[in-house]
């Protein structure tokens, strides 16, 4: 718990230095705010984890939290199809939105930008 704290407060701090924080909040509120939010996939966690607190009901409730979760991974809106959107429109580019092409050269020969060092992180680990 002091850990989601302190990264919480730091997101903060930097939205707050860079003065984004209007960006952040409305982000934010349009995570659990409207139709689509993420409030009833909390709620629904809630309520089936509550019941795991009933010790013969346990079993039910890990059976049911491992269908929620098969279903949010699963499910057209869930992690896959964000995963491969994110893949095919590439990382945007802090000047215009345009899609940053990989860089050929090594890191250590080459002074790259942030988006570009990400990109190379990403293709490192899954290589």
């Amino acid at each position: 718990m002091p850990y989601a704290l302190i990264l919480i407060g730091a997101v903060l701090l930097v939205a707050g230095i860079r003065g984004t924080y209007a960006d952040l909040w409305a982000l934010v509120k349009g995570d659990f705010t409207g139709t689509n939010s993420y409030l009833a996939w909390v709620a629904a966690i809630a309520v089936i984890g509550g019941i795991g607190y009933i010790p013969k009901l346990k079993p039910l409730s890990i059976s049911l939290l491992t269908l929620l979760l098969l279903v949010i991974v699963i499910s057209r809106k869930g992690v896959f199809d964000k995963l491969q959107q994110y893949i095919t429109a590439g990382i945007p580019a802090s000047g215009g939105g345009a899609a940053v092409a990989p860089s050929t050269a090594s890191p250590a020969t080459q002074q790259l930008s942030s988006a570009d060092q990400i990109t190379a992180n990403l293709t490192a680990g899954l290589g």
